[in-house]
């Protein structure tokens, strides 16, 4: 639904949405669009220092560790918090005799583990609010290679194929609590992703970090008697690829 004369969405204003790895890149984009919108959000990432924009709240993050995602997760609680976009991640591309255990633990603890962490540690909530008759939304923004795989990308394709895994189970476990699950898969965007630099010019002709905002913005508003299970977006200039 397009926003009223103030800017706000009617089906976003008053929400409260929870964001993680929201310090930058897709994540900062998100933040801004859904406070834009009339949200209230909580974000979170490792470092928040200097982070503000108007309605947001920025709390520190690491999604792999126990103890800050239920810190993290008990503040979204009591902000009272309805949905959770989980976006953390990085990304390792080299070729499969070159993964040393240690990459592997920094790829999954952060893509996979992440994932199921923050969600498992605000699904008890949406159930209850479920209980109360309300529904809840879960947002899990992977990449358009969780369907697919290249050279030297084992790694970081088999964490998205998990990713994309839990993302479908949740969608059948949460139909029996109001909770609507979407997987957005992205192509190539420009953002620091993989230590590169926002802006460079072989960039120029990718997604920016704000279209996949208001790919996640579109899920999140459909109306209630709809869900929009995935969302596959690519800039113009890369080859199709499902």
């Amino acid at each position: 639904m397009p926003p009223n004369a103030t800017g706000t969405s009617p089906l976003l204003a008053g929400r409260v949405i929870a964001v993680t790895g929201a310090s930058k890149g897709i994540g900062w984009a998100l933040v801004q669009a859904l406070a834009a919108a009339g949200a209230t959000v909580i974000g979170g990432a490792r470092n928040v220092t200097g982070l503000e924009v108007r309605g947001a709240t920025f709390l520190p993050l690491d999604v792999t560790d126990e103890a800050s995602v239920n810190a993290f997760a008990g503040a979204a609680i009591q902000t009272g918090v309805d949905s959770l976009v989980n976006n953390a991640g990085v990304g390792s591309f080299v070729p499969v005799q070159d993964i040393t255990p240690q990459e592997y633990h920094r790829v999954m603890d952060t893509n996979v583990l992440g994932t199921l962490l923050v969600t498992r540690a605000l699904i008890g909530h949406f159930q209850a609010r479920y209980v109360g008759g309300q529904t809840s939304s879960l947002v899990n923004i992977t990449s358009d290679v969780s369907a697919r795989t290249f050279a030297n990308g084992a790694l970081y394709t088999a964490s998205k194929y998990a990713q994309r895994a839990i993302t479908q189970a949740l969608a059948h476990e949460g139909h029996s609590y109001g909770l609507r699950v979407t997987e957005i898969r992205p192509g190539k965007v420009d953002t620091y992703f993989g230590g590169s630099v926002q802006g460079e010019p072989h960039k120029a002709a990718w997604l920016r970090p704000e279209d996949v905002a208001q790919a996640a913005l579109y899920a999140l508003g459909a109306p209630s008697h709809a869900r929009i299970d995935e969302i596959l977006l690519h800039p113009t200039t890369q080859d199709v690829a499902f």
